[in-house]
């Protein structure tokens, strides 16, 4: 079978080269081709946080809806794609979680070495030895998610900590007000956005924390009440937070001055050296699956059933 493929953007984030890249990996399929302009009607999109739906077929009006079959979004977040155009989109739409989500949890995984086992520069032999730092095996870890990122860190810090707690109601395990917050040393966020968990850690969750409690955050910024959360760090100081998404992106540095056990990036937990090819290795992995669903031989929609995006409607997690 043929399958024209287009993609309308590419992120300020990757290689210049990465169109040819694409282009050159998905025309190895057989039967793909990789159109450089919509004129040709695509049946499949590959898609980014930049696409707007109604405005691609606004400004493309040769283009019906029923002509697109597959819509590739090889990011983990999906808020360029309202609720209600989820509802009553027919082309299915396949994210790509798996893509970051080593990146994510390597994030989460530093944020926690570097407050905690950060290595010391020594310029001459210390013949006491002394390191006094803190390690993970007496540290009670709260993850709230449990998704591609959540299953990572659960795995890589129940060995390494004293004990892992998972919040996800979506999951049938324990919600945030169910589980023990109070004995947390480090709260790690991993969900996705949505209208029940909009302001989840706000100034009543605050109340119930420790006092030097680690807080990272690489999920949604709106999961947490930044107001709140400054007040509470400026009160307890031997709290500290790690924030690489925000209310409001890019965020107003000058709003966090005075903080000194915060660390900010701006929304580069995801990034990471070899995450072009990776976004290409997803695409072709997704293309080869649905050229193979087209012959009948592959069962595409049970494979992807946790990367529909009107799976994680159905889950509940769409904002």
């Amino acid at each position: 079978m043929s399958l024209k493929v287009y993609r309308p953007h590419v992120s300020p984030y990757q290689n210049p080269h990465f169109r040819k890249w694409e282009k050159e990996a998905l025309e190895n399929i057989e039967g793909v081709v990789y159109l450089d302009s919509p004129s040709e009607t695509p049946q499949v999109l590959l898609t980014n946080t930049h696409f707007n739906y109604d405005s691609f077929l606004h400004e493309n009006t040769h283009i019906r809806p029923h002509e697109l079959k597959l819509i590739v979004h090889p990011n983990s977040g999906y808020d360029n794609f309202p609720k209600d155009l989820i509802k009553q989109l027919e082309t299915p739409v396949i994210l790509g979680n798996p893509v970051r989500s080593q990146a994510v949890a390597n994030y989460v995984l530093s944020s926690i070495f570097e407050q905690f086992t950060a290595i010391p520069q020594s310029k001459k032999w210390d013949p006491l030895r002394l390191w006094p730092r803190e390690t993970l095996q007496e540290k009670n870890v709260l993850i709230i998610g449990y998704g591609h990122i959540g299953s990572i860190l659960n795995l890589a810090l129940k060995p390494l900590t004293k004990n892992v707690t998972l919040v996800d109601p979506y999951k049938d395990l324990p919600s945030l007000e169910e589980a023990p917050l109070e004995k947390a040393d480090i709260l790690i966020l991993t969900c996705g956005l949505n209208l029940t968990n909009r302001g989840l850690l706000n100034e009543e969750q605050f109340k119930r924390m420790k006092k030097d409690i680690l807080i990272i955050n690489p999920a949604r910024g709106q999961l947490i009440k930044e107001s709140d959360l400054m007040d509470f760090l400026s009160h307890n100081p031997k709290s500290c937070a790690y924030l690489d998404v925000f209310e409001k992106e890019p965020i107003d540095y000058q709003k966090f001055k005075g903080l000194k056990n915060i660390h900010l990036t701006p929304h580069i937990a995801g990034v990471f050296e070899n995450l072009d090819h990776q976004i290409i290795k997803f695409e072709t992995e997704v293309l080869q699956k649905y050229i193979e669903f087209k012959n009948k031989t592959f069962n595409f929609f049970h494979h992807y059933h946790d990367l529909l995006l009107k799976n994680k409607m159905k889950q509940g997690i769409i904002i």
